[in-house]
């Protein structure tokens, strides 16, 4: 598990990559104030309606690769090449936007679900477990980011969200991603 390097004036961890690509991506959670379990849809089935949201809700920024707009431009698919994920500079998470829908569902679907039995981190003992103990969900991009979501040199904020089964939204934390 990396370390943030330091903090920012508001307190958002960073983390320094020595590239912007090859590596994972982990978001996890617990049920919140409601005591209802996380949701787990990285994808909503109708992504062209601005209030169709995945459960996951994460975004950056900037753009990751070539920003393409394209949802779910994961490959392989005929005359689809892979591609990158918009960012929202600044971040938000407008109801209202189908363009913030897009960009969510985007990245969400490049995420796949764990539970505590099949998690996709290890110990520093190297046990296969969850980075919080009280977590009962974990998101892990599926595979590594590689050059079509590669991150931009500098500092790319990541904000994320997550909605639990009944629709409630978490409070949205930050990252910063940096990456000489």
């Amino acid at each position: 598990m990396l370390t943030p390097v330091d903090l920012t004036p508001q307190g958002v961890p960073i983390y320094e990559r020595d590239f912007g690509a090859g590596f994972i991506i982990v978001v996890e959670a617990r049920a919140g104030s409601s005591g209802r379990a996380p949701g787990v849809k990285t994808l909503n089935s109708d992504p062209t309606d601005p209030s169709a949201r995945p459960d996951i809700q994460i975004e950056t920024d900037r753009d990751l690769g070539n920003g393409s707009a394209t949802i779910c431009d994961i490959g392989p698919a005929p005359n689809q090449p892979i591609g990158g994920i918009p960012g929202i500079n600044p971040p938000s998470f407008d109801p209202a936007s189908q363009r913030v829908a897009d960009v969510l569902n985007d990245f969400g679907c490049r995420f796949d679900s764990h539970t505590a039995s099949d998690p996709c981190t290890l110990s520093d003992t190297d046990i296969p477990q969850f980075v919080a103990s009280d977590s009962t969900i974990q998101f892990c991009t599926a595979g590594v980011f590689g050059h079509e979501t590669e991150y931009p040199s500098g500092d790319t904020l990541v904000t994320v969200q997550w909605r639990d089964t009944s629709g409630n939204l978490s409070l949205p934390r930050q990252i910063i991603v940096r990456v000489p």
